[in-house]
């Protein structure tokens, strides 16, 4: 197995998946060779904002003949689904690059999920659906939102392979998508939530610790990872991790005690939950704490002869039209309990083009959001991030990948 396409179980237990950026040159974008040792037979990760902007994708096989698809990896959701073939009633678009649609009846391995089984009842319950069931194949119905999104169809049990067809997890429960509302291209998502049905602990009781970590490339220089299981516990930064949010009790959070703008603390109360959410690229918090940053970033931009662009989201141009100078950008500190992450500019600002930056905070409220907070993959984006759920900790380290 080359570099590309190695991923692992190692001796601690751990299992190991290498991750890429869209243009590293282990990733290509072909889709005629994509099904080579590049992607598909290696359990990666990467970022392709042609089939979803600001997300990161995981390759996985599904089924007996084994199915390649790309799913985006979300920690803010529990269920796993992917498109399945025969629509029911509508289904987004797949780009060649996410491989083709699942087709259930052509899997030897493939499996309903009962009517009365203990995932069915629980993923219906969770989800607010209160009974769905195709009586005469004894089948269960499920449905789920994301914001304005969704997915419905049926539950089944598949065998999940990863990397060099080396079998992960046999009867994976996993959603069989037959009508969606979903904007992006990928097949699917693979939900990282805390929840027993989850893709995490499904994997976990496979391993010999509760704990997942990710690291998502910044550039295309870089490889990053997925760990679930063990990991090294050699961390910069270690902060309380909060289990679930508000009605959300799936979700991972951290406490924000504020935030500064090189160094100079805002004017303002930042005391609030952040809901850490790899599915979610910029980061939402309340509206006085966005304003403020707004506003102490404006003042830091125009010291650097920047002027700000004003629409719906906060940009800058050099005042001179020469190429942004990343260097001189200001950085941004969130103080966490017993932690502070230190964001350097290329997790503060989104490049829109060479002489135009975007700034990569909204306010919840403006975003449509205001009952949460979020800290979105674009801050942590080159920091190791480890959810440990026996320690009951995150952990953060920086220039990880």
């Amino acid at each position: 197995m080359d570099a590309c396409s190695e991923s692992r179980q190692r001796k601690d237990g751990a299992f190991h998946f290498p991750v890429f950026h869209r243009k590293h040159p282990c990733v290509d974008e072909d889709p005629s060779t994509i099904h080579a040792a590049s992607v598909s037979d290696a359990g990666t990760v990467i970022g392709n904002d042609k089939i979803h902007q600001g997300k990161y994708f995981m390759a996985i096989r599904l089924g007996t003949p084994a199915v390649f698809n790309l799913v985006t990896i979300d920690t803010g959701s529990t269920l796993s689904w992917v498109n399945c073939k025969r629509c029911r009633i509508r289904c987004h678009e797949q780009a060649p690059e996410a491989g083709p649609k699942l087709d259930p009846h052509r899997s030897a391995t493939y499996r309903h999920v009962g009517c009365s089984d203990e995932d069915c009842l629980d993923i219906q319950a969770d989800n607010g659906v209160p009974y769905g069931c195709v009586d005469e194949t004894d089948t269960c119905l499920y449905g789920l939102r994301y914001g304005s999104q969704y997915s419905a169809g049926k539950l089944g049990r598949d065998r999940l392979a990863l990397g060099d067809n080396y079998t992960i997890v046999d009867d994976f429960v996993f959603g069989c998508s037959e009508d969606d509302r979903f904007y992006g291209l990928e097949a699917g998502v693979i939900g990282l939530g805390d929840k027993r049905y989850s893709f995490f602990n499904q994997m976990a009781r496979l391993t010999t610790y509760n704990a997942f970590a990710y690291c998502f490339p910044g550039d295309h220089r870089a490889e990053g990872f997925l760990i679930v299981g063990p990991y090294p516990q050699k961390l910069e930064l270690v902060t309380t991790l909060i289990r679930g949010y508000g009605r959300r009790q799936h979700v991972y959070s951290v406490l924000l005690l504020g935030i500064a703008v090189d160094g100079k603390p805002l004017e303002v109360d930042g005391r609030q939950i952040l809901v850490v959410d790899s599915g979610t690229d910029d980061t939402f918090v309340s509206s006085s704490v966005f304003y403020a940053l707004a506003e102490a970033i404006a003042s830091a931009m125009r010291d650097k002869a920047y002027y700000r662009e004003y629409g719906r989201k906060v940009c800058f141009r050099p005042a001179g039209g020469e190429p942004v100078n990343w260097r001189s950008l200001p950085t941004v500190q969130m103080q966490l309990l017993r932690a502070t992450l230190e964001l350097p500019p290329e997790n503060v600002f989104h490049q829109q083009s060479t002489d135009r930056i975007c700034l990569a905070f909204q306010s919840n409220a403006a975003a449509g959001v205001p009952d949460v907070q979020i800290l979105g993959n674009k801050a942590l984006r080159s920091f190791r991030v480890v959810y440990d759920l026996q320690k009951m900790t995150f952990g953060f380290q920086a220039r990880a990948c």
